[in-house]
Formats: C-alpha cells, structure tokens, sequence
C-alpha cells in the first residue's frame, strides 16, 4: 500500500514558530551575560531540527514547521511516519549534532586558538546530542523506542512501557537534584527531571492522529492477521467521539442505528478517515451517510 501523506502549500518553505516565553528567556540570558551562550543553544537546536527535516525529506516526508519553546524545539509534520523512518529521522537530530562537535574539535588540534570562540557551541552540541539519546519519550531516543516497541506489542502497549521509562528517568534526575543539595544545588537537574516526569503524564498530541491515519504503520503488520471489531453509533454521533474508538492495531467498523436500535448502513473506518480529512472532527456521521 503506497504511504499516504499531506504535502504544505509552501513546497520546501521552513516555517518557524518561536513561542513568547522564549523572548523573555532571551532578556534573561542578555542580563546575565549570557547572551552568546544562548545564541549557540539556540542555533545547535536549529541545526538538530535542520538534520530531523532533511532526512524526513529523502524518505519521502514532509515536516516543514520548527517550533521552538522553553524546553527545547519540534519538528512538525502533517504525516503518519513508518517505524523503521521513524527510528533514522529521530538519530539524525543528535547524530549531527555530535558530528558538528567533531568537526569542531578537530578545528581546535589544527587552530588552538579557535578554542576561545568555539568552545560554547561544542558543548552545546555534544549536551544536545546526548540529552537526546536518553530513552525518554518525547526525546529522540525515546521515539527510537517507542517505533522499536510499536513494531512488537500494540501501539498503546508502547505507550505504557514509554511513560514507565519516563517516570523512572524523571525520579533519578530528582533524586540526583536531591543528592547535589549536599554540595551545590544544580537546578538543572530539577529542571530535566520535572520534565521528564511531567512527560509522561501528557499524552502525545500526534496520539489521535497516530491512530486514525496509522495507515502506513497498520500495512506492515498486515503481513499477519490483523483483528476486526465493530461498533453500534448513532447517525448524529460527532465523528471525533468515534473517533476515540479507533486502535491502530485493529481495524474497525460501524453500523449506523436509530434511537430504537434499528440498522440505518455502515461504514468503515477507512470511511471515517475520508470523512475527517474532507469535513474535520466536528461534523456527524451523517455526513459519511451522505
């Protein structure tokens, strides 16, 4: 079955969106004199994106829009990503990223010199890098994961498992934040470990898009048999309420009934899909009817 995916008016355009909270961390760097610190964070995160986008783009995707935010930047996309490209489109971001704090040491062996003025964006690089190996969702590493385990138990299954990974990771960088009370205190620590916690409580905003358009994901596990279910729904029923009925790992249909439970049609889920991209989530079922 041919990957489906929803190509932007804008072509190869990289759009930015740059959250307001991010300005006011500006202000705060520039005070502290750490102005320069922070224009290398900032641009090792750009390129870490950069590298997500272009690897997407050879695969055949499409993600356009960077988001940068307090905590860190996202690439977004309107696709449903194949595990396998998932897995190469999350290492590119920290792999480069190291590559680039290579290069940059191998600079310092042959100009010494350049060490003063490069020193900053290395480190940045190589903590970015590294930040986003660690296995916690919705880190790089925790997307490797998360494809690795899609491709073995269910989709929901991956969930569970990654949220578990995160709370673990979440309560070593507290209690590490604790321990560092008997020498420095090191915010930093505090900081990644609410984070990571707090991650694990907000469910992925990709998760209903993930399970309604999984067309690419639920091809590949067909080479087994995939299991079918069935649904009673009311012709007025909103179709993001039936939406919710949708699993990635099964393959649903409904039967449309009156309020006295008589047979009015059916449709599948495939159907649903077609609905949602053409009307969006807030018309009735009727319209699939129609």
């Amino acid at each position: 079955m041919k990957h489906s995916q929803k190509k932007s008016p804008s072509g190869d355009e990289m759009r930015i969106y740059i959250s307001p909270i991010m300005f006011a961390m500006a202000l705060y760097f520039v005070a502290a004199r750490m102005a320069y610190e922070f224009c290398c964070s900032l641009a090792a995160v750009l390129l870490h994106e950069c590298a997500h986008a272009r690897v997407a783009k050879k695969l055949g995707y499409e993600l356009n829009v960077i988001k940068l935010m307090p905590y860190g930047a996202a690439l977004c996309g309107d696709v449903d990503l194949r595990p396998k490209h998932e897995v190469l489109i999350a290492l590119a971001g920290p792999i480069f990223n190291l590559f680039i704090a290579v290069v940059i040491a191998a600079v310092w062996w042959f100009l010494p010199s350049s060490y003063m003025f490069t020193q900053a964006f290395c480190f940045c690089n190589v903590y970015i890098g590294l930040f986003n190996f660690l296995p916690v969702y919705p880190l790089d590493g925790g997307r490797v994961l998360l494809a690795v385990l899609s491709g073995r138990v269910k989709r929901k299954n991956a969930y569970r498992i990654m949220r578990i990974v995160s709370i673990v990771f979440g309560l070593i960088a507290v209690a590490l934040f604790i321990l560092s009370a008997f020498g420095s205190f090191n915010l930093c620590l505090l900081s990644v470990g609410l984070f990571m916690t707090v991650s694990a409580f907000i469910p992925d905003d990709r998760a209903r898009y993930r399970a309604l358009f999984a067309v690419g994901n639920r091809a590949e596990r067909l080479k087994t048999p995939l299991e079918m279910r069935s649904y009673a729904v009311s012709s007025h029923a909103i179709l993001a309420d039936v939406c919710g009925a949708l699993d990635p790992d099964r393959y649903t249909e409904f039967t449309v009934v009156d309020d006295n439970m008589n047979e009015h049609g059916r449709f599948t889920e495939t159907q649903l899909i077609d609905a949602v991209k053409k009307y969006g989530y807030s018309e009735s079922v009727e319209k699939i009817r129609n």
